[in-house]
Order: structure tokens, then C-alpha cells, then sequence
């Protein structure tokens, strides 16, 4: 008699110990990424909270400051003074009746082309001045 005897292992072949390894490792790394998104979502709810609280802060330090007249928005609105006519016609009189007297006399630039050249500190010849407009 011819015994029956079973070809199959017990062991599990090379295969599917890859595939299950595959399959584990791609769990932990999906549950790592939704690890990471949840903490993701956690750090832009925090951020939008502290968004809307700020705004709120602006909006009401804004309104704050439309209803208060503050030290320096009413010098802004009043009406730059000007000089008035007459102080600017008494210094335009004392401006023509002074220049006269202050204005200098004469041309301090040589006339004589034939003058002796100008000398600096050490004596060297630095060139003539001239009054070319003559």
C-alpha cells in the first residue's frame, strides 16, 4: 500500500513573510503620518484661535482709538497759521532797507593780469587770480 503523505510545510514560505513585513511597516508609517496630521491640524486650530484673538485686539484697540481724541490729532486738524500780510510786508520793507548796507564794496578779485602768482604755505606758485568779466 502507497502511503499519502502531505507536500506542504508548515512554515510559511519567503514570500509571504515579505508581504506581511511590507504590509506591517506600511501600517506604522500611515499611522505615524496621521500621528503627524492630527498634531498638523492641532497647531493650525492654535494658530487660527491666536489669528482671530488678535484681530479682535486690533479691531477694538482701532475702534478705540476712532473714538478718543488723542494729544496730537487735534493739533493735526487745526489750520496751519500763516504769516500775516502785514508782518511779511514789514520784513520785506526792513529786508530792502537793510541790503544796501551789508552788501560788499568793491571786487575783492584782483585786476592786474600782470600780478605776482598767488604762493601757498610752501612757496610754491599755485596760479593768478583774474577777474575775466572786465
Amino acid at each position: 500500500m502507497v502511503a499519502i503523505t502531505a507536500t506542504n510545510s508548515a512554515s510559511p514560505s519567503l514570500q509571504a513573510t515579505l508581504s506581511k513585513a511590507r504590509i506591517e511597516q506600511a501600517r506604522r508609517e500611515a499611522d505615524s503620518a496621521e500621528a503627524r496630521a492630527s498634531d498638523l491640524r492641532a497647531q493650525a486650530d492654535e494658530a487660527e484661535r491666536e489669528a482671530q484673538d488678535r484681530n479682535q485686539t486690533a479691531r477694538s484697540l482701532s475702534a478705540r482709538s476712532q473714538g478718543a481724541d488723542s494729544t496730537y490729532t487735534s493739533a493735526l486738524r487745526r489750520p496751519s497759521s500763516e504769516v500775516p500780510p502785514a508782518t511779511q510786508d514789514f520784513l520785506e520793507r526792513m529786508y530792502s532797507a537793510a541790503n544796501p548796507k551789508f552788501a560788499a564794496s568793491g571786487n575783492p578779485l584782483k585786476q592786474d593780469g600782470d600780478a605776482a602768482p598767488v604762493l601757498n604755505s610752501q612757496g610754491q606758485s599755485t596760479g593768478r587770480i583774474l577777474n575775466v568779466s572786465a
